[in-house]
């Protein structure tokens, strides 16, 4: 049995349930347990990517199945357990509230009820539907009318849950089940219904004929790609929709200026013209104008021609409370805004672009049918994605392998307690130095950890192609920073160290073997003291003339896996057998 597992065993064995209750409207589970000693705790978090934590009779964290932090909120052993900040519970909404949720709200109405009010899309049209509103109406469009129609209609919604009058349904289509209801939504009105006996029950049918659909169905990794994909398409059409609306308010704020006069002439005439009693003539008379498109004061909607330098019209609406001067700036700060929403999607774009090429290694990996006993192995540990090694203390060691993995690694997994690592030279990789194991397990960080870490960045440098020794150095995390002062260059995958460097002068020489990670099979190459620690057969080499996929070949044969895993280990540049244990090649 996993870690967790035994350690449930232990606090909770021969417990009694006392309590199951829901934390809020929040997805939360608690389940009080208790025992001579008082009442335990297991917490199921149904969110992100889930969690189950066993909590003690003082409220702290004892073990979580998945070791967390944010910001504000750590789930870690010996941690005081905490929710995470309350979402908005619609059980409990006034009226007034209510009103103030959807009033800040810059989206359609169904999407301000799904996402702002803590409902599903399924139940935020439903509730349209039952308040005969338009789901798609602008927040901006809507009056007090509609909004107190849609607040009695989630008041009514959720009135059948709190008297708890369900009738559960099967919703059909062309004779398959296609959803189960606790009783029925008029938005489904133009689907077939079943009656079912039971929620809890008809649930676990429409499950089980999931099941049976499955294997026709695309993979998981299918799934995530595709969607991946959808999402790239609308945020490359975000992108090119966002650079039309630049070069358009750009263009417009540019046209008011070139007929500045005339813009001028003609809001000084509607501004005289609705002081005037008798209103009507003259905005008659105004809309006659060759200038004006569209002049109606009561949608305060203007909508006028102006030409180019060659001549050419185009339509373009200002406002007539204001100056020409504003008018324009107004063009210019919608660009602005326009520019920095532009920002935003350039980087969404960048990190789907990342998400898609991650998936589609994981996709490749499962379409390998290797016949190696490592490659027959299906787990792969968060920090293979990196250059990796376990170190003779047994802590988690990990490298950039380009510049992005080299930002990325600092950005995401340089904390408080760890170390960083790296060499003098251009281009070697940064090492982050964890203070936890591969389970996760806290682990201090010794001298020797800190000596092969240095060991292995000045290994995977060009120093390997070029020196026998070179000098590498560790901080702490607090001194690696992105931010340059003046007269610094930051390039991509650098970072600015301050402070005192801790220097080792490192032997370029490291050992490579197959390591037990957890009863997986795992090649990994490192400092030859880190290596001893955890295996008993493994090849000691140091730079030289020995071509690096011959070498990768030769090893392959003598460990039983693939070339391509032991390629991916191994420093770049040339090889020099220094001695062999336990291995022949």
């Amino acid at each position: 049995p996993s870690t967790f597992a035994m350690t449930l065993r232990k606090y909770l064995s021969n417990g009694r349930i006392l309590n199951i209750s829901q934390h809020e409207f929040d997805r939360i589970i608690k389940i009080d347990i208790g025992k001579k000693e008082g009442a335990y705790s297991l917490i199921f978090e149904f969110f992100s990517d889930g969690n189950i934590i066993l909590v003690d009779p003082e409220n702290k964290i004892i073990l979580p199945f998945i070791r967390q932090t944010w910001k504000d909120r750590k789930i870690k052993g010996r941690e005081p357990y905490a929710p995470p900040p309350s979402q908005i519970d619609p059980f409990n909404l006034t009226i007034e509230s209510f009103t103030d949720i959807l009033k800040k709200s810059d989206a359609d109405l169904v999407r301000t009820l799904a996402a702002n009010l803590n409902l599903s899309g399924p139940i935020a049209e439903e509730i349209c539907v039952r308040a005969t509103v338009e789901k798609n109406v602008k927040i901006t469009d809507i009056d007090e009318e509609i909004i107190k129609k849609t607040y009695n209609s989630l008041i009514e919604f959720l009135d059948i849950f709190k008297n708890k009058r369900f009738e559960p349904v099967f919703v059909k289509k062309d004779g398959k089940k296609i959803d189960i209801l606790p009783f029925k939504f008029e938005s489904y009105k133009n689907y077939d219904f079943e009656k079912a006996n039971s929620f809890i029950k008809g649930l676990e049918e429409f499950v089980k004929q999931k099941k049976k659909v499955k294997e026709k169905k695309e993979s998981k990794v299918d799934k995530v790609l595709g969607k991946l994909e959808r999402q790239l398409k609308q945020q490359e059409e975000s992108i090119k929709k966002f650079e039309e609306q630049i070069e358009k308010k750009k263009f417009e704020g540019d046209l008011i200026y070139l007929n500045f006069q005339d813009v001028e002439a003609l809001l000084n005439e509607i501004s005289q013209a609705l002081e005037l009693k008798d209103k009507q003539s003259e905005i008659k008379r105004i809309n006659n104008k060759d200038m004006v498109k569209i002049f109606d004061p009561t949608e305060n909607l203007l909508i006028i021609n102006l030409k180019d330098t060659s001549g050419k019209k185009y339509e373009v609406k200002i406002s007539f409370r204001m100056s020409v001067s504003e008018n324009a700036e107004k063009a210019y700060n919608d660009l602005k805004k326009i520019k920095n929403k532009l920002k935003g999607a350039e980087k969404s774009l960048e990190k789907t672009k990342m998400e898609i090429n991650e998936v589609l290694k994981k996709k490749q990996f499962e379409k390998e049918k290797p016949e190696k006993n490592i490659e027959k192995k299906e787990h792969l540990f968060w920090f293979e994605r990196f250059r990796w090694f376990i170190s003779s203390e047994g802590n988690i060691v990990i490298g950039g392998k380009d510049a992005k993995s080299n930002d990325l690694i600092v950005k995401k997994y340089l904390k408080e307690g760890d170390r960083y690592a790296h060499a003098d030279i251009q281009g070697a990789p940064s090492i982050i130095i964890k203070s936890n194991n591969f389970k996760g397990d806290d682990l201090e960080i010794s001298e020797k950890t800190l000596e092969e870490s240095c060991i292995f960045a000045a290994s995977f440098s060009k120093a390997w192609k070029q020196f026998a020794e070179a000098q590498a150095y560790w901080v702490l995390p607090e001194q690696v920073s992105k931010t340059a002062q003046s007269g610094e260059f930051v390039p991509r995958g650098g970072f600015i160290i301050r402070g005192k460097r801790n220097y080792v002068q490192c032997k370029l020489e490291l050992a490579i073997s197959l390591i037990d990670l957890n009863e997986q099979k795992k090649v990994m190459c490192a400092p030859v003291s880190a290596v001893k620690k955890h295996s008993k057969r493994y090849v000691i080499f140091v730079p030289g003339n020995i071509k690096k996929n011959d070498f990768a070949k030769k090893l392959s044969k003598a460990f039983d896996i693939g070339v391509d895993n032991v390629e991916r280990a191994l420093p770049p540049g040339g090889i020099s057998i220094v001695e062999l244990v336990g291995v022949k090649l």
